[in-house]
């Protein structure tokens, strides 16, 4: 039996939904899987886990323009200076633990779900052997920071070709780059007919209908939408979706909310049929994150999107918009206007499905886990002190030179003993 390690933080929803995703698709074809917590199972640093798991969700709520300054500051980083990236320093007490853990368990191919455990490889792999092939994804439409510390994994999915180009400017070469898409559960990318999802929801077939899904946690805003919604387009025939995920407190108060003969709701609290409410949606109205982006391409579906969003949800949003598949409002008023003229004008929304069907690339998940299942790793017995792997992996990094740098030097000295025969 195929063994697959995937490794996972928890930083927001969508790295763990892309970890799940992957391990039921390797489950279903015969594997055995593992998926790992990096930093709840081996980081001492509460600071550090706090940082990645509340930290950016705080940062994108009430420090919003600071946030975006830095991802932007941090996206043009020299990939040769990959040693210096901020992330490496949270990173040096792990890799003992990582690397006993990876040969313990000795998996035919490793996938992560985030960029730490994948810098922690290519760390690693400079000094010890590694035999398991790495694969891993972009998870957003925007070039993120710190991938350039992260280039000595084996393969990186991307949203598509037109990625590659950018990715290469990160450090990583043509042949590791994977245009398959972005990995969600492949219940997204089967099709569902509307008309079949709608009877089920108890909706009707030929009424316009609009799901949404703006998340809980730090992103609540499912009962001010729903509100707006119902308070200015009174008298137009709607249907409305809303899954409020966790988010007892939205759900609550939608419950309560005096609504029309014309609009109908249906709101649900966390659910499991996601992909089912999409099918039934002519369009839907929610966060940009790179996990819900592709859900909603997947399933066919035009996005509306806010204008406020963290910097990579920026670059996604502004991609679909250019692309023709997404709109963008900047105030409540105007999503009413948007939302008026869809109404007004079927054949928009005729038209973003089209552009969606061109630029989405379903399946992703189960062509990366086709190509794991290929991977055959063999594990040496290789006596290895894990007590200083930690020391070893600092010291390299902190006497890293930039490749340029070396080069020129190599140049220098090659010119000086050729001038010297």
């Amino acid at each position: 039996m195929k063994k697959f390690l995937i490794f996972t933080v928890t930083a927001g929803n969508g790295h763990n939904s892309a970890a799940n995703a992957v391990k039921e698709q390797l489950e279903k074809m015969g594997a055995e899987v593992k998926v790992i917590d990096l930093l709840h199972e081996f980081c001492k640093n509460k600071a550090f886990i706090w940082v990645q798991a509340k930290g950016y969700g705080l940062a994108c709520q009430y420090a919003h323009k600071i946030y975006n300054a830095f991802f932007r500051f941090y996206q043009k980083a020299d990939p040769e200076k990959y040693y210096k990236s901020p992330v490496q320093s949270g990173l040096y007490e792990m890799y003992d633990d990582l690397l006993k853990y990876i040969n313990d368990y000795k998996p035919d191919a490793i996938f992560t779900s985030h960029f730490l455990p994948a810098v922690m490889i290519t760390n690693l792999r400079k000094l010890y052997p590694l035999p398991a092939k790495t694969y891993s994804f972009v998870f957003d439409y925007a070039v993120c920071p710190f991938w350039e510390a992260a280039t000595g994994i084996d393969y990186l999915l991307i949203p598509n070709e037109k990625y590659i180009s950018y990715m290469m400017g990160k450090g990583f070469k043509k042949e590791q780059l994977l245009s398959y898409g972005l990995t969600v559960n492949e219940k997204f990318s089967k099709k569902i007919d509307k008309t079949y999802a709608r009877k089920k929801l108890g909706l009707k077939d030929n009424v316009f209908t609009l799901l949404v899904m703006f998340g809980g946690g730090f992103w609540s805003g499912n009962y001010k939408i729903v509100k707006n919604i119902v308070k200015n387009l009174k008298g137009r025939e709607l249907q409305i979706i809303v899954a409020n995920g966790r988010d007892e407190k939205s759900k609550n108060k939608i419950d309560k909310l005096k609504t029309c003969n014309s609009i109908k709701i249906l709101n649900f609290g966390f659910s499991k049929e996601v992909d089912l409410l999409m099918s039934s949606a002519d369009v839907i109205v929610g966060k940009a994150g790179g996990v819900s982006v592709t859900e909603s391409l997947n399933k066919y579906l035009p996005m509306i999107c806010c204008k406020k969003l963290p910097e990579q949800e920026a670059v996604n949003v502004k991609m679909l918009v250019e692309e023709g598949a997404a709109m963008q409002y900047k105030s409540d008023k105007q999503l009413i206007k948007i939302l008026n003229n869809l109404l007004d004008n079927p054949e928009l929304l005729v038209d973003m499905r089209k552009n969606v069907a061109r630029i989405r690339r379903p399946y992703a998940t189960k062509k990366v886990a086709e190509d794991m299942m290929n991977c055959n790793a063999t594990y040496e017995d290789i006596n290895i002190d894990y007590s200083k792997v930690n020391a070893n992996v600092k010291r390299m990094l902190r006497k890293t030179k930039p490749q340029s740098r070396l080069l020129k030097a190599q140049e220098k000295k090659a010119k000086k003993n050729a001038k010297n025969k």
